[in-house]
């Protein structure tokens, strides 16, 4: 009886699933229906109504920016808040013409190619250290010509897992390995495959503790680590849109500090980086991903209060 019960709740969930995957579709064929400048439109009011509806990642957004500048009033912060809800919005909708939007001329302005190139030419691979910012996944375009591995988060929803998957590696060339404690062993064992190694770097997650934003916060430290442990030249880039819904992906230069003690070199490195990254974003506040908790902040103020 026990077993009729879980495998029910299996075929539940799975027909759950299915359904979800299956509206999503519909509203992914019907949003390539419309014209591009009135999909971005739809995007700037989904972003709008996200602000508006998601409490806890409005509050999360709102909290960050008051503690990154402590120098800007009310109005500014809601406005910055506004414009990133509905910069990350437009991110993720770009993703479902992805393949057009690339190769469209004018679309993706990439800046200093010629660095990716040079680093490229040691014939070591290369390690790129990216960003939650702007039209964020469509800076694989500096790296057109190239096999590019990334690392993502599995979605819960088996078939759409699959058709996001599917689709990063038919239209951008980029194979996807789903987030798990064997994630670092199944990347050393791509290294001779001389291939670029994109790394999300400017979220919270296990690593080193820096100073960002003149607070503590925890910093990853997967692709500084794998750079200087195999020697493998690095890199780090950002995107931000422009005004007309093009954008523009940046690769920037990073040397490496090696003093030949590993664990400092690392912490080095990686403080190094995350400077690096905040300057950009003071620099594009409105285009950075604010809604994740950068620094913890939630769970220690808000989920008490309850």
């Amino acid at each position: 009886e026990f077993y009729l019960i879980i495998v029910g709740e299996k075929r539940m969930k799975n027909f759950i699933y299915r359904a979800q995957f299956l509206i999503v579709m519909f509203f992914y064929k019907l949003i390539l229906l419309l014209p591009e400048s009135a999909r971005f439109k739809f995007g700037d009011m989904l972003g709008v109504i996200g602000y508006r509806l998601i409490k806890k990642r409005r509050l999360i957004a709102l909290t960050n920016l008051k503690m990154a500048f402590p120098e800007k009033d009310e109005h500014e912060i809601e406005k910055i808040a506004k414009e990133s809800f509905k910069v990350m919005i437009k991110a993720f909708l770009c993703t479902l013409w992805f393949k057009d939007y690339l190769n469209e001329e004018g679309k993706v302005i990439v800046k200093n190619r010629e660095i990716l190139d040079r680093v490229y030419a040691q014939n070591k691979g290369v390690i790129a250290a990216l960003m939650h910012m702007g039209n964020m996944e469509a800076t694989i375009k500096a790296a057109q010509g190239y096999e590019v591995v990334t690392v993502a988060k599995k979605q819960r929803n088996p078939y759409l897992n699959e058709f996001i998957t599917k689709s990063r590696k038919e239209d951008l060339n980029l194979t996807v390995f789903t987030k798990s404690k064997s994630t670092s062993k199944d990347l050393i064992e791509r290294l001779n495959n001389r291939e670029i190694f994109a790394l999300f770097s400017d979220h919270r997650d296990k690593g080193a503790i820096v100073d960002f934003f003149g607070m503590e916060a925890k910093a990853p430290t997967g692709a500084i680590s794998l750079a200087l442990k195999f020697d493998i030249p690095i890199v780090w880039g950002y995107n931000y849109f422009n005004s007309d819904n093009s954008c523009t992906a940046v690769i920037e230069e990073f040397n490496l500090v090696k003093t030949g003690n590993f664990k400092e070199d690392v912490l080095t490195n990686t403080q190094l980086l995350i400077k690096s990254m905040e300057q950009v974003i003071r620099e594009h506040p409105e285009q950075w991903m604010w809604f994740h908790d950068r620094w913890n902040l939630y769970s220690k103020f808000y989920k008490k209060k309850r």
